[in-house]
């Protein structure tokens, strides 16, 4: 475990210095200086190329999560991994081209009164879907080489870092709009390009063919796992992305951007876990590669209480002031408050269900979960459909947030059933108990200015649960972080 909780921590150092970044580019840039149809193409741009990314590649991140191990071999460069990658990711970008040509007249035809922004500027597609695909396979390529860190310090902090200078130049007056929509799409795309000079430098690119290597039962599960793949990714990226484009076609682009700055809110609480997720998955390979369920039982508990703990935190000091979030963001976003609360506690849900996905995908039952998947998605389109006429964007948050509640249930019955693995103890019981109580007790404290407000009551947050989790067992992982942090500082 110990790999797992020194990856995340460096992930977390990189994520969070990201969030301080991205708080203020969202809270107080985005909301003075754009207006909330410019943020609203932003993120329908970000939401269009999630989904295109992992559509059109074909299922082959899922081939590498699930089969890499088997080709691992630093000293014969991997055994020309990459070169079927290259093969795949060609194929995959054509075939998008293809839809994209096809497709875009209804796509420009169906926007053009409630987001004529986004017709406008729809091409971008193309680079976005690019990059996009480049992205999500290398990450989940080096994050198999253990390395966790370098794709979150890409997209969590070097991509905030330049969004923020991006609109402090338009805000300056330095570069005008149609200049500062093709950065932000450049923006977008440098992470992929980042991510893959990084893995050159490293000597870990490397497109030689090796296909001697790969025999006809290897064969037979690679075809299997990326047509399995490439219809679970789409599932779980359409359910994750499909409501701003919902929010969009149903009202309209200022409505999507009055979400996408709500939903960065409540995706706050899910940040800690991707490199955890990322670290813990490459390790849950290993071990069903070695059929070590003892290894797999032991990180599933700890990401869940871990995920669950810090979740819960962050969690808590989104909701103890969000009063005051609302002062900072302004009277256009004031209908942001139920997407926060409901997106958060959704994303909390899912931090306390840990590695679950993970634990799924890497077994020999990893096929299950496409059934689970497209239940997701009927459920979700229902609920989109049905609760956004009904609440307009707080209705697209219960349905994600009921979405994410399903597909977790279903994954712990699942692995209950399965493997009798059941991470819940009294211990997630007592984490409930200590932040109820703790959010009632900040509700007598009152309101105060704003800057001092949100500084006190972070304070307490912050004081009282350490004191908590560094004196009681709750979590061992914590326990020793905090020994170690206080050996250092008493150095």
């Amino acid at each position: 475990m110990g790999i797992i909780i020194k990856q995340s921590i460096k992930g977390s150092i990189w994520s969070y210095a990201g969030v301080v970044i991205g708080f203020v580019t969202t809270t107080y840039l985005y909301t003075e200086y754009l207006t909330t149809e410019i943020v609203g193409l932003f993120g329908l741009l970000a939401a269009y190329a999630a989904l295109t990314g992992q559509l059109f590649l074909l299922g082959f991140q899922g081939v590498t999560s699930r089969l890499f191990p088997y080709f691992r071999d630093s000293q014969n460069k991997h055994n020309g991994f990459l070169f079927i990658a290259a093969l795949v990711f060609i194929v995959g970008f054509a075939v998008f081209l293809a839809a994209y040509y096809s497709f875009k007249p209804i796509l420009i035809a169906s926007n053009l009164e409630k987001s004529a922004l986004f017709a406008q500027y729809v091409y971008l597609l193309i680079p976005l879907t690019f990059f996009s695909m480049a992205f999500i396979f290398l990450d989940t390529y080096n994050h198999l080489l253990y390395d966790a860190v370098t794709g979150t310090f890409f997209q969590e902090f070097v991509q905030r870092l330049l969004l923020f200078v991006l609109v402090i130049l338009f805000a300056a007056n330095l570069i005008n709009l149609h200049q500062l929509i093709l950065a932000f799409t450049l923006v977008l795309c440098l992470k992929g390009l980042f991510l893959f000079f990084f893995l050159l430098k490293k000597k870990e690119i490397n497109f030689r063919p090796q296909l001697n290597f790969i025999d006809q039962k290897l064969k037979k599960e690679i075809w299997s796992v990326a047509l399995y793949s490439v219809l679970a990714s789409l599932g779980s990226i359409f359910v994750f992305n499909i409501d701003k484009i919902f929010i969009n076609q149903l009202l309209d682009l200022s409505n999507t951007g009055v979400y996408t700055i709500a939903f960065y809110f409540g995706t706050l609480v899910v940040i800690p876990s991707r490199p955890l997720l990322k670290i813990s998955g490459a390790l849950i390979a290993d071990a069903w590669k070695k059929n070590d369920l003892g290894q797999i039982k032991d990180i599933y508990y700890k990401s869940c209480i871990n995920q669950f703990i810090i979740g819960g935190f962050l969690f808590l000091g989104i909701w103890a002031n969000i009063d005051n979030i609302l002062i900072i963001l302004g009277e256009d976003y004031v209908q942001s408050k139920w997407v926060i609360f409901f997106v958060g506690l959704g994303y909390l849900f899912d931090m306390a269900t840990g590695a679950n996905a993970q634990v799924i995908g890497y077994s020999k039952y990893y096929r299950v979960a496409l059934v689970f998947i497209v239940m997701l998605i009927l459920i979700v389109i229902s609920l989109l459909y049905l609760l956004i006429p009904l609440w307009g964007i707080t209705g697209a948050a219960i349905a994600i947030a009921g979405a994410l509640f399903l597909n977790n249930v279903m994954r712990y019955l699942f692995l209950f059933g399965k493997y009798r693995l059941q991470p819940f103890n009294y211990s997630f019981f007592i984490v409930i108990l200590f932040y109820t109580a703790l959010y009632f007790l900040l509700q007598l404290i009152p309101q105060q200015q704003l800057i001092l407000d949100l500084v006190f009551r972070g304070s307490i947050i912050s004081i009282v649960s350490g004191a908590l989790f560094f004196l009681t067992p709750v979590s061992e992982d914590i326990q020793n972080i905090g020994r170690k942090i206080l050996k250092h500082l008493w150095k």
